[in-house]
């Protein structure tokens, strides 16, 4: 089995920038990211290493139209907004993509090919990554998708801080430790995304490296919250939220 990452968390915004402030008030960065060409989406984001948070709004309604019959991320934003502002899906990264999609697909997932995406990011620089999703849901709760950048991790990182990304947040020192979803069954969930997925297990969630995802008992059937470990004392425990999505500080 390939070795898969959590990469980034999505969010769904109307407006990418108002995220951009609402970060900026809990003096954590986040930045424009641009424009999805054929997906009819565009973005900001929010960088810890390499694991970040990308704020995806609706750019343009005709091209997502056209979009969503095959791509999945295009639908959710269609589905969802304007009206419901969340935490929705995270993305998961590999270093074998085409691998990884044969070993899903042996597993009986609906996943649909493996498409090439691209945006510009603010300097005009393209950037580039592979990217497959997977139809459906377990007991309401959607899968994640999987994507390969076009670059590999030390690579990757060295661009985001040469380009000023990744850099050190107001607040401090700040890691994205945990995404926490809430389910109908944490314990069904917890070992069904262990058996396909590789993540070791713990009491209430799975070990994504030094990353945890956590599942807790209620309705929603979605990505709830994110956690952030901060090494300034004085932020554990401060709540804040971007519509409806959650994050807190411990």
């Amino acid at each position: 089995m390939t070795t898969l990452k959590w990469d980034h968390a999505v969010q769904f915004v109307n407006q990418p920038d108002e995220s951009i402030a609402t970060f900026a008030g809990q003096w954590l960065n986040a930045f424009a990211g641009g424009r999805h060409p054929g997906w009819g989406t565009w973005n900001a984001l929010s960088y810890f290493g390499l694991t970040y948070i990308e704020f995806l709004a609706i750019y343009d309604y005709v091209e997502l139209a056209s979009a969503q019959a095959d791509f999945l991320l295009s639908r959710d934003a269609a589905q969802l907004l304007p009206e419901n502002l969340v935490l929705h899906r995270v993305a998961l990264r590999t270093d074998d993509i085409d691998q990884t999609h044969a070993e899903l697909r042996s597993q009986g997932l609906q996943v649909s090919p493996i498409v090439n995406g691209q945006r510009n990011d603010p300097q005009g620089n393209v950037i580039s990554w592979r990217i497959f999703t997977i139809d459906g849901d377990f007991n309401g709760l959607p899968y994640p998708f999987v994507l390969q950048w076009g670059e590999d991790d030390n690579a990757r990182l060295t661009r985001l801080r040469a380009q000023g990304l990744d850099k050190p947040h107001p607040a401090g020192e700040v890691t994205l430790q945990s995404a926490i979803f809430e389910v109908q069954d944490p314990q069904a969930a917890r070992e069904h995304w262990h058996a396909l997925f590789g993540f070791n297990e713990l009491s209430e969630g799975l070990s994504a490296g030094q990353q945890r995802f956590l599942f807790r008992q209620g309705e929603a059937n979605r990505l709830v919250e994110l956690v952030f470990n901060a090494s300034d004392p004085s932020l554990k425990g401060q709540r804040f939220r971007v519509g409806r999505g959650e994050y807190r500080f411990q």
